[in-house]
């Protein structure tokens, strides 16, 4: 039998590329040894093991010891990653033909959720700044709750994937008085909890359920997460129940040890993130003396409706000719892997596991690569759109209706019946039952131009749309 997967695995692993991306533990042994004795440890379900979907033994402990190790009133264990906690929750939270409020770059997860919950969505965009997704303007959120009063929950995405913080406090204290449930996609923001020098987390700030991937920035194996819930705005069964419909019903113990152990770590290693937090402030200061790739700071915060930004995420515009992809590959060559380059902009993600040097070394090489590019100041216009938008019909309506395959270039003001989601970071552009404007068509083909992967699009640019013959 080939062992394609395990082969191509150990082969990148003797490549020894150095990875400033997901997932957290940085395949750092140092970090992971207390653990590393997989077959011995990968149980099922027995008398002594407990149930995770009714625990009532060491899960049941677990859970509650996570809980307060995060400030939450309870906590769940999400081994289908958070997509998994965001779908459930929106499940739990909006029925069919409900109204759920979403700011536009949510994870495709929610509009999984939203699929699955026969739910309405309402749309508001985030403010645009250097091209990137930015905050959601308040006043935005004002006005679509004064528009539909019957909205039931708004869903946010705070942190970003470019490590950008909204107002959650601000937004938890509106929408609970309209008694509208807040959700935070916090995937990209499970460390917050354990430096100041970090942004609050939204538990923290008030919202009602906080969904974190601690696979992405803590010792923890991909696809493990964990939803906190708070205050009483979410009926606790239902999520309960919600959770046992989406995630499996067999979960890796390995999964759930491996959130134990990350939350135990973090709790017990503050003084380490303390030198870590203190040595990524020293570095900030250096990599701003950088010409050609900027590195975006306390400057994004100036009408960007964002009130704070991770310092552990290096996100950079490039002021150059070139693009992420350009860049990506010199990096590359250097034995660094970026986690996401996109056409204007790339993103690093450092975490507690990191070892400083490595840290060191990348910002060496990012100055000897921008010694080398050709400057180019280029100037972007700050985008903040008010529009607030209803779909044409139900996006689970569209998943389910009947489709025809067309030609990018034909699309104009056709329905959308696919997710075209460009990957990563994995935010749609366009989600089943939306209309296809000329804005969304020049936005992908700009993603094309730049060789940035795009799901829904097949080898001969052709996307599904709602057939209506």
């Amino acid at each position: 039998m080939d062992k394609i997967i395990y082969n191509t695995l150990k082969d990148l692993s003797k490549k020894q590329i150095y990875p400033f991306h997901m997932p957290g533990h940085k395949r750092n042994d140092k970090f992971l040894n207390d653990f590393y004795d997989f077959i011995n440890l990968d149980y099922t379900e027995i008398d002594e093991t407990d149930n995770m979907h009714k625990p009532e033994g060491i899960i049941k402990k677990s859970k509650e010891m996570i809980a307060n190790i995060f400030g939450a009133k309870d906590s769940y264990f999400l081994v289908n990653g958070s997509s998994g906690g965001i779908m459930a929750t929106i499940m739990a939270c909006v029925a069919p033909n409900e109204k759920i409020l979403v700011a536009k770059n949510c994870h495709i997860s929610v509009y999984n959720g939203i699929i699955l919950s026969g739910a309405m969505p309402i749309y508001i965009e985030p403010t645009i700044k250097y091209n990137i997704p930015c905050g959601i303007d308040i006043k935005n959120i004002e006005k679509a709750i004064e528009k539909h009063k019957d909205i039931k929950a708004l869903i946010i995405t705070s942190p970003t994937y470019e490590g950008f913080v909204c107002d959650v406090e601000k937004i938890a204290k509106i929408v609970h008085k309209n008694g509208i449930i807040l959700i935070v996609d916090e995937a990209h923001g499970a460390h917050f909890n354990f430096s100041n020098n970090f942004p609050k987390s939204g538990i923290k700030c008030g919202a009602d359920i906080v969904i974190q991937s601690f696979h992405k920035t803590l010792p923890s194996f991909t696809q493990c997460g964990v939803l906190h819930l708070n205050g009483n705005l979410v009926d606790k069964n239902k999520l309960e129940k919600c959770l046992s419909i989406i995630q499996t019903t067999s979960p890796s113990y390995m999964f759930m040890l491996s959130i134990e152990y990350a939350a135990d770590f973090c709790k017990n290693n503050l003084k380490l993130f303390n030198q870590y937090t203190l040595f990524l402030q020293d570095v900030r200061k250096d990599l701003k003396n950088l010409k050609n790739l900027k590195l975006i700071d306390k400057d994004i915060l100036k009408d960007s409706n964002i009130v704070d930004f991770d310092i552990s995420r290096f996100t950079f515009l490039i002021n150059s000719p070139i693009n992420g992809d350009y860049i990506n590959n010199i990096l590359k060559e250097n034995k660094i892997q970026l986690e996401m380059y996109g056409n204007n902009h790339i993103i690093a993600i450092s975490t507690i596991c990191d070892d400083f040097d490595k840290i060191t070394y990348f910002k060496n090489i990012l100055f000897k690569i921008d010694n080398e590019l050709e400057n180019k100041n280029i100037i972007y216009d700050n985008i903040n759109n008010e529009n607030i938008v209803c779909p044409n019909i139900l996006p689970r309506e569209a998943f389910y209706n009947n489709k025809k395959l067309l030609k990018l270039d034909l699309c104009l003001d056709e329905i959308c019946g696919d997710f075209i989601t460009p990957y990563p970071p994995g935010i749609p552009i366009l989600t089943p039952g939306q209309t296809i404007t000329k804005e969304i068509l020049k936005q992908i083909n700009i993603y094309l131009k730049n060789n940035i992967k795009i799901l829904g699009i097949n080898e001969n640019n052709e996307i599904y749309v709602i057939s209506t013959t």
